[in-house]
């Protein structure tokens, strides 16, 4: 069994909780008795991390304490929620990522509905901005733009998003942030978002009514989580020296990506540069970063990083792919690589980046990523809710632990709304520019 294909990450997780309708937890009217299932599912969670958990110390915690702990205040607790908000507390005591309870109850935190408004956003300095408008698509004919500052959603306030931003580190409140402008983006198919932006420069924001649309993509199922929307993207870019580069971008780490990555890179196979986006990219399936490692790495022996496990250490090297599902025989690409990283980069996403950074195979462009690598798992609990839990700990070749900091870009791009407005990428930029430098000078310019 390979333990690394049960990873999944933790803000996918969270995202999907909050951006899909509620599933329906047991009646407190009709099951007036709802303390019996609540412990039970105490004691599910409570077992589950006691053997489980990749650190049998605990990192120090005593587990056993814990239970004795928290069990009573579960028995106490006034209502199925607060149970919840019990365990959750219990959870955070190993101050870990990728250890989440993912409510099944109607509650206030989720989303009207699956469908979104096909816009991506990210916050810095403050602010809410559109880093991304799908082209061709209702948002852009709308009139939503790049660069644009996101001030409100049907009435939201981005300033009531920031004033009720939770997290221990600011890094911790902007993603909150995030979340709370994402699932106000989220509604029923066709419910069109009122939204207020301003683009850089403006004295004033402006209202644009976008209808909300189901994301584009393959829809697969990972565990216990809701259906997941899987995309891919092929694209060509020149150097300012005119040099052919290829752009693949993929939005989760899921098998549905492998055909078509690997058809990007037969296509740009003998191109002067690659590169890969992972901006965005919250993780998916551990195991997939030596099939999509070996699209750029033709030594089999070469150590991507270690998983340490319950008393199961593995190793993660790459696996060279040599032929294409139609059978050609090929080599693996063997010019320079860029990774594209941001905020939201986490979990198998960092885990690939921070791999072939530590071997100097790829070189890192962006901004620093979530920090939240830890391998996780999903389990079903008795009242319907989803446990998300640490089940390991990966480290790179050079020993290097991508929690809490993540991945450093070997050169930080800030966010830049007048850059995105004008139409530019300026991590894409850098990037490109380096594959001229690493051209003209045979090696990794610098």
């Amino acid at each position: 069994m390979n333990a690394a294909r049960w990873s999944v990450t933790a803000a996918a997780a969270l995202l999907l909780a909050a951006a899909s309708p509620s599933r329906a937890w047991f009646d407190q009217a009709a099951v007036p008795d709802w303390r019996p299932v609540a412990l039970q599912t105490f004691d599910v969670v409570w077992d589950t991390i006691n053997t489980t958990f990749y650190d049998p110390t605990f990192g120090g915690v005593d587990w056993n304490a814990v239970k004795r702990e928290f069990r009573p205040r579960v028995e106490r607790a006034a209502s199925p929620d607060d149970s919840r908000a019990i365990i959750r507390e219990m959870l955070a005591r190993l101050g870990k990522s990728h250890m989440a309870l993912l409510s099944s109850a109607p509650d206030n935190q989720a989303a009207a509905g699956p469908a979104t408004v096909p816009i991506d956003v990210r916050v810095a300095a403050g602010e809410v901005v559109v880093t991304r408008v799908i082209a061709d698509s209702n948002a852009s004919r709308a009139g939503v733009r790049a660069g644009d500052r996101l001030d409100g959603v049907d009435g939201e306030s981005a300033s009531e998003w920031f004033a009720a931003a939770q997290g221990a580190t600011p890094r911790a409140r902007d993603l909150d942030v995030w979340r709370r402008a994402s699932r106000a983006l989220y509604g029923l198919v066709g419910v069109a978002a009122s939204l207020q932006v301003r683009a850089p420069g403006a004295a004033e924001s402006r209202r644009l009514e976008v209808s909300r649309v189901m994301a584009a993509g393959a829809s697969v199922k990972l565990g216990n989580l809701p259906p997941l929307s899987v995309q891919t993207d092929t694209s060509e870019a020149r150097t300012p020296a005119g040099r052919r580069v290829g752009i693949v971008a993929f939005n989760i780490w899921m098998p549905t990506i492998n055909v078509p990555v690997a058809n990007a890179v037969d296509k740009f196979r003998a191109a002067d540069g690659l590169v890969i986006d992972l901006r965005g990219n919250p993780g998916g399936l551990a195991d997939m970063i030596r099939g999509v490692a070996g699209q750029v790495i033709d030594d089999d022996s070469q150590l991507l990083g270690r998983m340490q496990m319950r008393g199961v250490p593995l190793e993660f090297k790459p696996n060279p792919r040599r032929s294409m599902p139609d059978g050609r025989a090929v080599t693996p690409y063997a010019g320079p690589v860029a990774i594209l990283v941001d905020e939201l980069t986490a979990s198998a996403s960092e885990c690939f980046a921070g791999a072939l950074q530590s071997l100097g195979r790829a070189r890192i462009f962006g901004r620093q990523t979530m920090g939240q690598a830890l391998p996780a798992s999903t389990k079903q609990l008795p009242n319907g809710d989803v446990l998300l839990h640490v089940v390991g700990d990966f480290v790179t070749s050079n020993g290097k632990s991508l929690e809490g900091d993540g991945v450093i870009p070997d050169v930080s791009v800030p966010l830049d709304r007048v850059a995105l407005a004008s139409g530019r990428d300026p991590a894409l930029d850098a990037a490109l520019s380096w594959v001229d430098g690493y051209r003209r000078s045979g090696r990794d310019p610098k």
